[in-house]
């Protein structure tokens, strides 16, 4: 499964996933792993998750990433979820590099059952065709 949650800078989409992630935890099997810009929530995550400050890394754009990524996955091979928060490199990425890093998460998650929840600083009224059905509804 890979979700983004999308809306503009200020809406809630942090709080909206550290809920998430906490709540992860008392269902989990496996690992959670919280990924961040910086260490400003990493207090209000349960102290059972992993949490790992992206922002220490040179990751300049998303193939940078989504080897990042593996590394995490090939580290822990009990990785159930990995929440991905307010990552510049995801919001400023083109829709084609964008539509492609999706597809490589897809493999991921097929592969090694991982699944994802991504935010995304960008209105709902401007994402692209291809990313409409990955929107998570909160509903």
């Amino acid at each position: 499964m890979v979700k983004f949650i999308v809306g503009e800078k200020g809406t809630g989409k942090t709080k909206i996933m550290i809920d998430m992630a906490n709540l992860a935890v008392e269902d989990s099997k496996g690992h959670i792993v919280y990924i961040d810009r910086d260490n400003n929530h990493a207090y209000d995550l349960d102290r059972s998750l992993r949490f790992v400050n992206a922002g220490e890394f040179r990751i300049e754009n998303l193939k940078t990433f989504y080897g990042f990524l593996c590394g995490i996955i090939s580290q822990n091979f009990d990785v159930e979820k990995i929440f991905i928060d307010g990552l510049k490199v995801i919001s400023a990425a083109k829709d084609s590099s964008l539509n492609d890093f999706i597809k490589d998460l897809e493999i991921l998650h097929k592969e090694f059952g991982v699944s994802f929840l991504i935010s995304l600083s960008r209105s709902k009224g401007k994402v692209p065709e291809f990313l409409k059905e990955y929107i998570f509804d909160e509903k």
